[in-house]
């Protein structure tokens, strides 16, 4: 127990590193070497490699190496790497172990390398592998990025990268962030080159001004919401009217679009010709033929552009302009349309963001937080808790033989009872607290009752909410719960969760499915 508490420990401390680091100076070539490092320490690699994909004109995918272990042999190789320490390696011979994952065929497992048949032959004097692993990193379905590590003791297999699937995932999120940052700057650039033409034009320079500077801050940090305002603000000042539409959460009504600023009141997605076509969408004056339904007839153009990656269609982003005569309507749309796509295409980028940093956050399997947001949560709170704050607590929740579970009835059914047991638990908390996944069938719930009765009362119905699953969904199920509150003082997250635990084993051990509660942590009052 204590070295699984060791390597979640240095799981938990790398993802924080490689966090930091590209909050500090995004992804550059220290980060890309840094997570290359921190994997091949974690997995006891002896070298490998890390890069993202690229494709050729003609759309063929190969390897930019942006991080390599130092391991030249020769005068030749001493020089290949001097040149990657400038530009990176760019591998096109695909016909390798690696290229197997370039060419979009998962994770390569080779504990015998110099006979595997996919293999493309070494350099002279290469330091000979005796195992190798290929990690393909995705954004969505598309293939952004891969990992080799080479030469493990014992070998590689498939459960190494279940085991490092929480750091695997930050440097996923952060190739998929840093790749949708560059195509934004790329498409800044390409504005400003359209724009260029209009130099002479006063109105296409103060517009080209507005756009820029709402595209800055809309990039620079805001929230979703905040990026919103910045940008109907600066379609309204180019058009006079705009608003920015999200697709609605309502499951009831999917595909209803609710409108933000301007005068727009929502409406169905498919009376937008924009959202229907996916792309931008021109309506000229009134209900002529090929107009969007909700466009405003009074209007002499209405824009209108989704607001969509490659991964997710976010919203909607429509501009109406109405002091246009009849004549100029096709010359004023072909000014103000990039200009609304543009806008739109920065929306996207912090809705993208923000998507990766949630999922990031979150288990795949329940959407509940996983460890890393947990580990936030409780540190934020220790943080802010003092003598004039009330207590809290933290239990863990673990189910009793799930093991059996999966070996008896497979892991499909497993998965299914977890995300009916996540439901359960989550049912059971008030606003304010927290349900989190941490692994396997192992839940952490933080409370807002931090003394002893209160939370045992709270363990309790846990795990009877555990207990009253309907049996005809799939097995009967019982847990156990350990706990403790935690007051202000010297109390650390370590510290609490090492506690929780123990108390969970000594419910395990007095029989199961029972509840037992610990001393407070820290201090329940000023001295």
């Amino acid at each position: 127990m204590e070295q699984e508490r060791d390597w979640f420990r240095a799981l938990l401390e790398v993802q924080a590193d490689l966090q930091t680091a590209y909050m500090r100076n995004g992804a550059d070539r220290s980060w890309w070497d840094a997570a290359l490092r921190k994997v091949i320490a974690l997995s006891d690699s002896a070298f490998g490699f890390l890069g993202r994909i690229e494709h050729e004109s003609d759309g063929t995918p190969y390897l930019h190496s942006l991080a390599i272990t130092d391991i030249a042999w020769n005068e030749w190789s001493r020089g290949l790497f001097d040149q990657f320490a400038a530009d990176g390696l760019e591998f096109r011979n695909l016909e390798s172990l690696f290229g197997v994952t370039v060419r979009g065929e998962g994770i390569v497992v080779s504990d015998d390398p110099a006979t595997d048949p996919r293999r493309c032959g070494l350099p002279p004097g290469h330091p000979p592998l005796t195992s190798y692993l290929g990690i393909p990193f995705h954004d969505g379905s598309t293939l952004i990025g891969m990992m080799g590590l080479a030469n493990r003791p014992g070998g590689y297999d498939a459960g190494l990268v279940d085991d490092l699937a929480p750091v695997l995932s930050i440097i996923s999120a952060t190739i998929a962030r840093d790749l949708a940052e560059r195509r934004a700057a790329q498409a800044h650039a390409t504005a400003e080159q359209l724009e260029s033409a209009l130099d002479g034009v006063s109105r296409a320079d103060r517009e080209r001004r507005t756009v820029d500077d709402a595209v800055r801050r809309v990039l620079a940090g805001a929230s979703l919401d905040e990026a919103r305002e910045v940008v109907v603000a600066a379609v309204g000042d180019l058009a006079g009217e705009a608003h920015a539409g999200v697709l609605a959460e309502d499951p009831d009504a999917p595909d209803q679009v609710a409108c933000m600023g301007g005068s727009g009141s929502g409406f169905h997605r498919d009376e937008c010709r924009a959202l229907q076509g996916g792309r931008l969408h021109v309506s000229l004056p009134g209900k002529r033929l090929g107009s969007c339904g909700h466009a405003d007839p009074m209007n002499a153009l209405t824009i209108c552009c989704p607001i969509a990656t490659d991964r997710a269609e976010y919203g909607l982003l429509v501009a109406g302009q109405r002091d246009t005569d009849e004549d100029g309507v096709s010359a004023r749309a072909s000014m103000l349309a990039p200009h609304v796509e543009r806008l739109a295409e920065a929306l996207a980028q912090v809705a993208l963001r923000e998507d990766i940093t949630a999922r990031a956050l979150r288990d795949p399997l329940t959407g509940l937080p996983n460890r890393t947001a947990l580990h936030q949560h409780v540190e934020r709170r220790l943080a802010r808790i003092d003598a004039a704050a009330r207590p809290f607590g933290v239990l863990i929740v673990d189910l009793d033989d799930f093991k059996d579970v999966n070996d008896q009835l497979g892991h499909q059914v497993g998965d299914d009872v977890l995300v009916r047991v996540a439901a359960a638990l989550l049912s059971q908390v008030r606003d304010g607290d927290l349900v989190a996944r941490i692994g396997g069938d192992e839940f952490v719930v933080v409370v807002g009752v931090g003394d002893h009765d209160a939370m045992a009362s709270a363990g309790q119905r846990l795990i009877d909410a555990v207990a009253n699953i309907d049996p005809a969904e799939g097995p009967g199920l019982s847990a156990s719960a350990g706990g403790v509150p935690l007051g202000w003082g010297d109390v650390g997250w370590d510290q609490a969760y090492q506690a929780a635990d123990v108390l969970l084993y000594d419910a395990k051990a007095a029989g199961k499915n029972q509840v037992i509660i610990g001393g407070l942590l820290g201090l329940p009052e000023q001295p």
